[in-house]
């Protein structure tokens, strides 16, 4: 064998070791194969999130919020009629967040929770009251718990309920717990999982959630039932089971792909479903909708444009209606017996909020988002306040809008906070109306 021959050799044995160590390492998930998935999907990203390798390493250094940056809409009115809200304890990096309240608007208290770039923390929660002022500030962080868990740089608040004693219940897209805070910001308990979306209360000092409690995962596709008090969970209901249970109808099986033997899921972010809602009927709006009964779920899936309410008890689907709306989130229930959804419209340039008739399965446009620059082409919340005025929030443009019956804009808070126009993402706001707290405690200065 001639000397050539051999390293000619030598480097096919070389390649072939490479190669079978490769296939082991894929297969076995050793280094360096994990690193190089880790690295590649850092680059990647969320698949809904347009941030540069220069922005994912400045907010991970937390430099600047670059994950958390939207554009803002145009305000609703004049800029002299907006207020600076200046006494809020913000990281210096930012601009105060900017409020409109019109005189005659809903009087009332008006929760906002998302990215507020406080000094200390990243999230968190303001509460103003009916003139507008500030106060009460929660700072929020889902850190600081002994299991893994990401920075709260790379989470996104996406969960929100506040009960009458002026207790927070919150969660986070992409992150390891739900978390239940009182009025003065002390924690209450927290529980392990993977909890996101939104937080409905329910009767009897319960609450609905999604998530995968106990095993963080990006998004949860377990229907969690959980006590107000103490964080126990009641009962959990995956989607597996209420397929199982509604063979007669295939609203679930709209995004698999079919071959002879078998079918696999479409699957995109979050998932085939991309659950992004659970709300109970209440007994107190029972009676408005007499072909159900309270105690019974309406939920979202995000992914089918599917909305559809669910008898817990047995699992079995009651009503459906698939694709009045596009990537929609958020429907509710209401006094006039009829479900008001946030059409988010995806990809059409406009978000708008959708009513719905579950009887006669007629709709009607309530708000349309194009008059307003609304448009959250993602995640999003609405309230309808007993006056008849919309509050929505427009998570992709870190704003809450108010509109009154007639199409007056009454409230309009700006999460902006550069000259440029940028904004940092709000998750939910909520119209608390004056008698909505039993007695607060009074908080440490």
């Amino acid at each position: 064998m001639t000397s050539k021959t051999r390293i000619i050799a030598l480097c096919w044995l070389v390649f072939i070791a490479a190669f079978l160590f490769g296939v082991r390492a894929v297969e076995y998930d050793l280094w360096p194969y994990r690193t190089i998935r880790e690295v590649q999907a850092y680059i990647a990203g969320d698949a809904e999130e347009s941030t540069s390798i220069g922005d994912k390493i400045r907010n991970d250094l937390n430099l600047d919020p670059a994950r958390h940056l939207v554009t803002a809409a145009p305000e609703a009115r004049p800029d002299s009629d907006y207020r600076i809200l200046d006494m809020l304890p913000l990281n210096g990096r930012r601009q105060p967040p900017r409020v409109y309240l019109a005189e005659d608007a809903p009087r009332g208290f008006r929760l906002i929770y998302g990215v507020i770039d406080f000094s200390e923390h990243l999230h968190g929660a303001i509460m103003l009251d009916p003139a507008g002022d500030v106060v009460r500030v929660w700072e929020i962080s889902q850190e600081g718990v002994e299991w893994s868990h990401p920075a709260d740089t790379n989470v996104f608040p996406h969960g929100l309920e506040i009960t009458h004693d002026g207790s927070l219940l919150v969660a986070f897209d992409h992150g390891t717990s739900m978390t239940k805070y009182d009025f003065c910001g002390a924690e209450q308990w927290r529980l392990k999982g993977g909890f996101h979306h939104s937080i409905s209360l329910g009767d009897n000092g319960t609450f609905w959630v999604l998530g995968n409690e106990g095993t963080p995962t990006q998004f949860g596709n377990i229907m969690h039932e959980i006590r107000v008090d103490d964080g126990s969970i009641l009962r959990s209901i995956s989607i597996q089971d209420m397929i199982v249970a509604n063979p007669d109808i295939d609203i679930f099986g709209i995004r698999q792909q079919d071959e002879m033997d078998r079918a696999t899921w479409i699957m995109t972010g979050g998932g085939p479903f991309h659950q992004n809602d659970i709300e109970p009927l209440r007994k107190e709006l029972a009676p408005y909708y007499p072909q159900f009964e309270a105690g019974d779920l309406l939920v979202s899936m995000r992914s089918p444009d599917l909305v559809f309410v669910l008898a817990p008890d047995n699992l079995k689907v009651k009503w459906w209606r698939q694709g009045l709306t596009r990537r929609q989130h958020d429907p509710d229930w209401n006094r006039r017996g009829t479900i008001t959804i946030l059409n988010n419209n995806m990809h059409r340039g406009h978000s708008d909020i959708v009513e719905l008739d579950p009887k006669s399965m007629e709709s009607r446009i309530l708000l349309g988002g194009s008059r307003y620059h609304l448009y959250t082409w993602h995640r999003g919340k609405h309230q309808q306040l007993p006056q008849g005025h919309l509050l929505v929030t427009s998570a992709a443009q870190g704003r809450v809008l108010e509109v009154s019956p007639d199409g007056t804009v009454t409230f309009d808070f700006q999460n902006t906070i550069n000259p440029e126009g940028d904004a940092l993402a709000l998750s939910e706001a909520r119209f608390l109306p004056l008698d909505f707290f039993s007695e607060l405690p009074t908080c440490a200065p």
